[in-house]
């Protein structure tokens, strides 16, 4: 999508027929289309006559020209998917799949059927966005078997949430009829305006009678759990594979995919790829497990498929019919040469539903076990604790500008500068900047902490000793007042309207390895300072200096990494998230006291890492 295009959308109108009437007319004009008798596209073009309209139109057409050498629908698809506004796409999980994604998965499900099957088959998507998969479905079929269109269109379903996209559909099905010599008045097409999560599936005419869909192709939406509606939370509900953590959209898709096939269907999904690992996940791997639904799965890992969005996407192809699971990571572009070879074939018996599925060949897999069945859990040996959360930084974290001995200066946005009591400040540090000891003092922040100690306990100031005892203080806190209201969007109740969002992490002591959310190196900082504390991050707390040292060699060896890069989840830029869920089953060595006086004497990191790989008994 170039500058030009994206700005002449956003400043033309935000009224949906107008948009796709530009669109489409745009689309017929640079195609030399003859539309003669489709009542939806006639209505839509554009004409001469319309003189504001039609001024738009050619600036419109002369944009494309220079950015396409063709205008393809494919280029029309994008477009339809580019004006659905940020909003929408929040809520809705709207998003443009790639065509050699939906090629794909259109080819890998219904090459399952011969030629003489193909024209009668029921194929759905039942969050059909714009119709893209359907364009996809009709160019296959069309390419095997010498059928009409009209045809092939009554044996489609689509269903989607949004009206505009229902209509988008037909657009595109219309001008694809068009294009291939059959300019139908109307096309006859399956599409519902409906929520799939409490859609009635046996409302569709002929549904039951067929047992279900043969066919289900899409990409569900991913709505995380902090965007979904109360009405479809309350859906969710209705389906078991969401009953575990805090369940996104696209997890009780694969249900209701499932369960609207038939005895011989299949499904192809791009979707979200954390499933076989997240606790939200959890659910769904012990429906799968317990009814073994052959599934084919191609992990993009940490590839991001599509265009600004920060997903992880993997490919599902799921037949209703008893078998393992075959498994490979791969690239994108890599879909056209994948070769079965490549795929690790693992039984359900063989994994964990309740940690997580390990997906990986079987010499990883043996690896892993290795790793967790050696010593000690690093989870039972150290306290792994996540860091405080104000749920409002800026207010809390100072930006120091000077000090003196007995208070700091603080600069807010507006350029206000406050004096802070020293005595209600604590040091803090944020271990997702961290990468070695020799940052930290560069790197410590100035919390302003309204707590205090009461025995072993840490208690909220009452709100008249802070405006007696830390006048300054308080006076900069009421300066914030109405901001500090706003966190957990004003529902909460605070002990104090300025206590910190979370009271996890304010009495935390001791020694401390400090490690980020995510990394590309496993980066422990060790930091002696027991009073630190710590947020946007974790840490790994004890009161035996030595006992930390030594952990923090073996966890930045290349045996913790390797396990981690085959147990955790991957980000881009080959970064791997560190929660504590994904480090907690690492298996520390049992070393004995010469072995780890060796250990601390070594310099090298990779003697450090031969050492370790002995030790586990590992060949990396």
């Amino acid at each position: 999508m170039t500058p030009q295009i994206s700005i002449f959308l956003r400043n033309f109108s935000s009224e949906i027929q107008e948009v796709n009437s530009l669109l489409v007319s745009a689309y017929v004009f640079i195609n030399k289309l003859q539309v003669n008798n489709n009542t939806l596209i006639k209505e839509l073009l554009i004409r001469e006559e319309d003189s504001a309209q039609y001024k738009n139109l050619l600036r419109f057409i002369a944009i494309i020209r220079k950015t396409f050498t063709d205008f393809l629908l494919e280029d029309l698809i994008e477009l339809f998917e580019f004006v659905i506004s940020p909003a929408e796409k929040e809520v809705n999980g709207a998003v443009y799949t790639p065509e050699r994604i939906r090629r794909y998965i259109v080819e890998a499900t219904l090459g399952n059927f011969r030629n003489d099957q193909l024209e009668n088959l029921k194929i759905a998507d039942i969050s059909c966005g714009c119709g893209g998969f359907f364009i996809s479905v009709i160019e296959y079929i069309h390419h095997r078997i010498d059928v009409s269109l009209e045809q092939l269109f009554s044996n489609l379903y689509g269903v989607d949430i949004e009206s505009y996209s229902i209509e988008r559909t037909k657009i595109l099905l219309s001008l694809f009829a068009i294009q291939n010599g059959e300019d139908i008045r109307t096309i006859n097409i399956n599409l519902y305006n409906a929520n799939s999560l409490n859609f009635n599936w046996n409302s569709i005419q002929g549904f039951e009678e067929n047992g279900g869909f043969d066919v289900i192709v899409g990409n569900p939406p991913y709505v995380s759990s902090s965007k979904i509606s109360e009405e479809n939370k309350k859906y969710l509900q209705c389906w078991s594979v969401s009953s575990t953590g805090k369940a996104d959209m696209y997890i009780p898709f694969f249900q209701i995919g499932i369960e609207c096939l038939n005895a011989r269907g299949i499904l192809g999904y791009i979707t979200v790829s954390n499933f076989y690992r997240s606790v939200n996940g959890r659910a769904f791997r012990i429906y799968m497990s317990e009814h073994q639904y052959s599934l084919k799965m191609i992990d993009f890992g940490a590839e991001q498929v599509f265009k600004n969005r920060s997903t992880y996407t993997c490919i599902c192809l799921i037949k209703k019919q008893r078998g393992d699971i075959e498994y490979c990571q791969a690239k994108s572009n890599e879909l056209d040469i994948i070769d079965n070879y490549r795929f690790t074939n693992i039984l359900y018996t063989n994994l964990s539903n309740k940690r997580g599925w390990l997906l990986q060949n079987s010499n990883i897999i043996e690896n892993i076990k290795k790793i967790e069945s050696i010593g000690t859990p690093l989870g039972k040996l150290f306290e792994i604790r996540n860091g405080f959360a104000t749920l409002k930084n800026d207010v809390f974290i100072l930006n120091v500008i000077k000090e003196d001995e007995f208070y700091y200066y603080t600069k807010n946005k507006l350029g206000d500068v406050y004096k802070i009591e020293k005595d209600i400040c604590r040091n803090a540090i944020k271990p997702n900047t961290l990468k070695s000891e020799n940052e930290i003092n560069d790197k410590i922040e100035k919390l302003l902490f309204p707590y205090r100690k009461n025995g072993d306990l840490i208690e909220i100031i009452p709100e008249d000793y802070l405006r007696s005892t830390y006048p300054e203080a308080y006076k900069y806190l009421v300066s914030n007042k109405s901001i500090l209201s706003k966190r957990d969007k004003g529902t909460r109740n605070y002990s104090e309207w300025f206590a910190f969002g979370r009271s996890q992490a304010i009495n935390i002591k001791g020694y401390k390895l400090l490690f980020p959310y995510f990394a590309d190196y496993p980066h422990f900082v060790f930091s002696g300072d027991q009073d630190l504390l710590f947020y946007n991050g974790y840490a790994i707390l004890a009161n035996n200096k030595y006992e930390l040292l030594v952990i923090q060699r073996i966890l930045r060896s290349k045996v913790f990494w390797y396990y981690i890069k085959h147990t955790s989840k991957p980000y881009g830029s080959e970064y791997f998230a560190l929660a504590k869920n994904y480090v907690k089953r690492f298996g520390v060595v049992n070393l004995s006291p010469c072995q780890k006086e060796y250990l601390l004497s070594l310099t090298n990191q990779h003697d450090i890492d031969i050492f370790l790989q002995d030790l586990y008994n590992l060949c990396l």
